[in-house]
């Protein structure tokens, strides 16, 4: 047995979990136990992306459970229900209740260990990385359920108006296991807005390049048993700025022009309800949302653009949760439909003929899960909380030169989390493993329209265990603390890069899951009332990396070529400044590196990951409802292409932005509520600013928004 690794390894976390599973003959209530001193102070005063998160809600235990694993949490708007727990990675809770404008990839990219890839300004595709991943190595979520597809993998955070979403838990190192699905480098969980009864809220904003959008939501409260919330909110922007072309040599400045960005409007609009029926112990939530983007689809500058092209993305989605809190059950079903079209009448885009390319994904989700928990009296408690959960993916394309056959995806997962809390030695310890089974049955697709196609062998089935673990020590009560987290996840083949796509891409059926495996330790400095502290190192490593490699002057094909390490450091800390206000800094260090078997990329850094990124926001009250505040954000250089040639190496770039903002506490004009008129100064320094693969960002540009609630 000791011959065979993932054998002993499932034995020892059989091992770990055992004691918890065995101690359950019924469910208990969780008892108060000295894990509240790993908890946030109801007294700290944090800040993010410049804004003051103070007076902190008191979080017991009980609605908090699994404190132990956070590094700068900001103030509570999670439900109890959805609040992290038993979560063995390292994770830091963002409040995007009061997020100054811009959209969701903005806000995110300022946490320690994330990195957002944008093609462009406001609104474009952003895609997540998180210590030195790919994007389709990220799971990100709503509410707990998965949006990854099964087609590429990866999601577009600008699908995702942040408008919906109050809160955003970002895990690095592990997708939670207590979620089911897949494992992945790290997770994006964003928590959807419930306002509560009698609270309303309207929101308007406009600003530099054709900017301007709004939101309004109203909660009710039929009985202390109903509630209902409903949302509008819309946004456009024209994003027509002016900017430097480098004509893809940043090398050098010979070649360079002014021009005038095209093709980069978008126009997006939405609504959603919330509501939840409490009868006896049992409660029924549930929520339903409509989203619709319309943009134009400009490309890369330097020959690769598509001024006419446009794009079209309509998002549905419902969910039903029936939960019992005293018998620890909870069941969720959840649905959606994302319908995608490429409108390129001109053949701007390439790879197949114009016209209009559509897709349309259909998503079916079923989760169960059992929590369980027992007190030892002093000598601690354990948790237990096994689950299982069913998924069915559909994707039907129609290209201008066919249709493709309908694909089908079904994945089952069984998964199961312990948390054993020793009062003693203030131990943690929180073992976690999911099972995956996946199957994929439906023919390859030829590699370009008029080939015929491949030979079918059968369908592809794959089954996977993926173990992890996380330990928190709290080595001096309430004051300093060390955490440790371990996982192995895989991250399987997508229907590309296994089945292949006409517009050039050959199907690899034979392609083997990328198999992560990621480790992290760190130190944190909590004192009550003071600055806090936590750094910690990280090492993230994927094996059967999956890179796609040219086969011929016009395709390419997917192929596990070896190991990928990323190495780092993290810093977060937070804290209070004389005279009120506060301030937040978050750095990350990493070192990506392609460790794979080809000599042309080995020892070569992974593109589009600066090494060092880091961002720093302060704000001070000015007194009579004033505040001032101001954020500096750097990445240094990078390079954008596998082989690290001088030609694709991305300079360094550091962003100044200011704020300044005024609020009326019951203001008679907004009917008794408060309302806060804020400016924002992007960009202040108006720098020449590209992101990956040569596409330019906004210079100096300015923001109004208005809140009333």
């Amino acid at each position: 047995m000791l011959r065979h690794p993932r054998v002993l390894r499932l034995l020892v976390f059989a091992i770990l979990m055992l004691p918890a599973a065995t101690a359950f003959a019924s469910p208990c209530a969780p008892a108060s136990s000295p894990a509240a001193e790993f908890l946030p102070s109801p007294s700290d005063s944090l800040l993010l992306a410049g804004l003051d998160l103070a007076a902190a809600p008191v979080i017991t235990p009980e609605a908090f459970d699994g404190g132990t694993c956070d590094t700068i949490f900001v103030e509570s708007v999670l439900p109890v229900a959805d609040a992290p727990r038993q979560a063995p990675a390292t994770v830091t809770v963002v409040d995007l209740e009061a997020a100054p404008g811009g959209d969701l990839g903005e806000v995110l990219d300022r946490v320690a260990g994330l990195q957002v890839r944008r093609y462009g300004g406001l609104g474009s595709e952003s895609l997540p990385s998180i210590r030195g991943s790919s994007s389709s190595q990220v799971v990100v979520m709503v509410d707990g359920i998965p949006l990854s597809d099964a087609r590429d993998g990866a999601v577009d955070l600008s699908t995702l108006p942040l408008d919906r979403y109050a809160a955003a838990e970002v895990y690095r190192g592990l997708a939670p296991t207590r979620f089911g699905g897949p494992g992945g480098a790290g997770a994006v969980n964003l928590v959807s807005r419930s306002d509560g009864a009698g609270a309303s809220a309207l929101e308007v904003s406009a600003g530099s390049f054709g900017e301007a959008g709004g939101r309004w939501s109203r909660g009710w409260g039929v009985s202390p048993r109903r509630s209902l919330m409903l949302m509008l909110h819309g946004r456009r922007a024209d994003n027509r700025f002016a900017f430097t072309d480098h004509n893809q040599t940043f090398a050098t400045d010979e070649d360079d022009s002014e021009r005038d960005r095209v093709n980069a409007w978008f126009r997006e609009w939405g609504a959603s309800a919330v509501g939840s029926l409490q009868g006896g112990a049992w409660r029924l939530g549930g929520s339903a949302g409509w989203f619709r983007k319309d943009a134009g689809r400009p490309g890369p500058v330097g020959g690769w653009e598509s001024p006419h092209a446009s794009t079209r993305d309509i998002r549905t989605d419902a969910r039903v949760t029936l939960d019992n809190s005293g018998a620890g059950l909870r069941c969720d079903v959840s649905g959606s439909r994302l319908d995608q079209q490429l409108y390129d009448a001109d053949g701007e885009v390439g790879g197949a003929p114009p016209g209009t390319t559509r897709g349309v994904g259909d998503d079916l989700y079923l989760r169960a899960v059992w929590d369980a928990r027992r007190d030892l009296g002093r000598t601690g408690s354990l948790g237990f909380s096994p689950g299982i959960d069913w998924r069915r993916q559909w994707y039907d394309q129609t290209d201008p030169g066919g249709g493709q056959p309908l694909r089908v995806r079904t994945t089952a997962t069984a998964f199961a989390t312990a948390r054993i809390d020793l009062y003693g030695p203030r131990l943690s310890i929180l073992p976690g493993l999911r099972w995956q089974w996946l199957d994929d049955d439906f023919p390859p697709l030829p590699v370009l329209p008029y080939l015929p196609p491949p030979a079918y062998d059968g369908p592809v089935r794959q089954d996977d265990p993926m173990p992890s673990i996380g330990v928190v020590w709290e080595a001096v009560g309430g004051l300093f603390f060390i955490d440790a987290h371990a996982s192995r996840s895989v991250r399987p083949p997508n229907w590309t890069e296994l089945f292949g796509d006409r517009r050039g891409v050959e199907g690899n059926p034979d392609l083997r899951p990328e198999e992560i495996t990621t480790c992290d330790l760190a130190l944190r400095w909590r004192p009550r009332g003071g600055p806090r502290l936590r750094v910690g190192g990280f090492l993230t490593r994927i094996d059967d990396t999956i890179v796609y490699t040219q086969s011929s002057w016009r395709t390419s094909k997917a192929f596990n070529f070896g190991e990928v390490r990323t190495v780092g450091l993290e810093a977060e800390a937070a804290g209070g400044l004389p005279g009120g206000g506060g301030w937040t800094l978050a750095l990350t260090w990493q070192d990506a590196e392609d460790r794979g078997a080809d000599p042309a990329y080995a020892g070569k850094d992974l593109p589009y990951l600066p090494p060092l990124q880091g961002s720093l926001s302060v704000h001070h009250p000015l007194g009579a409802g004033w505040r001032a505040g101001a954020s500096l954000s750097h990445e240094s250089a990078n390079y954008r292409d596998r082989y690290n040639s001088g030609m694709e190496r991305a300079g360094k770039r550091t962003l100044l932005g200011l704020s300044l903002d005024r609020t009326w506490r019951g203001l008679a004009a907004a009917g008794g509520r408060d309302a806060t008129l804020g400016c924002e100064l992007l960009n202040a320094t108006d720098d020449d600013v590209y992101d990956v693969e040569g596409y330019p960002l906004p210079g100096r540009s300015l923001r109004v928004t208005l809140r009333i609630r």
